[in-house]
């Protein structure tokens, strides 16, 4: 299913603030999945006050007509690059429910390419590093916010698309203060691959069997959309002059305004080209990633936060933002005009598809 139609809605809700002074990029498929597995070789990029990401989300979830909210993250915090947040957001427009855990990372997330996948089935979320689990929320075990539940419909689960994008929030205690010496920025992407669940059909009997991959030779738009919105809490235009495809890499980049362009030198990743060409999983690593549930309330690490695009929490955690905007309240109860996402907006606009609610 294409999603020109809603995509376009949030393209008119964004031209009220667009025109900022920097430039940032997002990629997303235009068809939608269902169960399955999603790999992406990447190297991200990490300054304090970015958000260098992978997602799978429901287009249209932020908007607060009743429909539910889908999406699963990754997304590495620009002030703890030496780690990525894993998050699962569910409910509803304005009463999201979310589970976010942060994961290390060696090396460091903006140094190296690492192989990031979700795995998604009726019964568990799966998030791995370089083939090591570093978080699995499984049905009837971890799973007190019955979010796996909240992510079927049917025997396919809710159709989400995959995105990546590269961009500044304004949530200082989320992200880290801006520094905006650091521009330009660049995620590259080395490949994708995604996996339908095929419950003991695939190779060597697993569970996922290959549906499509793309190791960009060449930029693929019947499968790939670029991005030209914006949304509050986000001190970035998303503009496709900001992706590339250069030398068999997909590239995000995040500069000032007027500055979009790539001159760098695309980085080298042999690892990551044969692991692309092989027939069997991930390497295996016990040393690059370490997972931790604790972590996330750790002052060495960025705080719990609720992810594309970041919504009020049903739970006690108490999060807002939007398109992965997880700026966290401190005892603080704010009124006015926002957007289903929780972020505050102008209040000339909300008629495209936003509300007014206490977060």
């Amino acid at each position: 299913m294409h999603l020109k139609t809603t995509l376009s809605v949030l393209a008119i809700a964004a031209v009220a603030t667009m025109a900022k002074d920097f430039s940032g990029a997002e990629l997303y498929t235009l068809d939608e999945f269902g169960y399955g597995k999603y790999e992406a070789r990447m190297k991200m990029a990490a300054a304090s006050g970015t958000v260098s990401s992978m997602f799978l989300y429901q287009n249209g979830s932020e908007i607060s007509d009743g429909r539910a909210w889908v999406e699963v993250d990754i997304e590495v915090l620009g002030k703890s690059p030496n780690s990525f947040q894993s998050n699962i957001i569910t409910g509803k427009a304005g009463a999201q429910v979310t589970s976010e855990k942060h994961h290390s990372v060696s090396p460091a997330a903006d140094q190296s390419f690492h192989t990031y996948g979700i795995e998604w089935t009726p019964d568990y979320v799966r998030w791995t590093v370089d083939g090591v689990e570093v978080r699995k929320t499984t049905k009837g075990q971890n799973d007190s916010k019955n979010q796996i539940d909240a992510l079927k419909n049917g025997k396919n689960g809710v159709q989400q698309g995959l995105r990546f994008n590269l961009w500044s929030s304004e949530s200082a205690e989320w992200v880290g203060q801006f520094d905006e010496s650091k521009l330009p920025l660049f995620q590259f992407i080395n490949w994708v691959k995604a996996y339908k669940y095929t419950p003991g059909q695939g190779p060597n009997g697993s569970d996922f069997t290959l549906d499509w991959s793309d190791n960009f030779e060449n930029f693929n738009s019947s499968r790939w959309g670029k991005g030209d919105w914006t949304f509050d809490g986000n001190r970035v235009d998303l503009t496709d002059k900001n992706i590339y495809s250069r030398n068999g890499m997909l590239i995000l980049a995040l500069t000032r305004k007027g500055q979009e362009n790539f001159n760098g030198q695309v980085p080298q990743d042999a690892a990551g080209d044969a692991e692309f060409n092989s027939v069997g999983p991930a390497p295996q690593s016990s040393s690059s990633v370490q997972s931790s549930s604790s972590i996330a309330s750790s002052s060495s690490v960025a705080p719990s936060s609720s992810s594309q695009y970041n919504p009020v929490s049903s739970s006690s955690d108490q999060n807002t933002g939007i398109l992965q905007n997880r700026a966290k309240l401190q005892n603080k109860e704010i009124r006015g005009t926002v957007n289903a996402k929780g972020a505050r907006v102008n209040p000339n606009n909300k008629a495209n598809y936003q509300v007014d609610f206490n977060f």
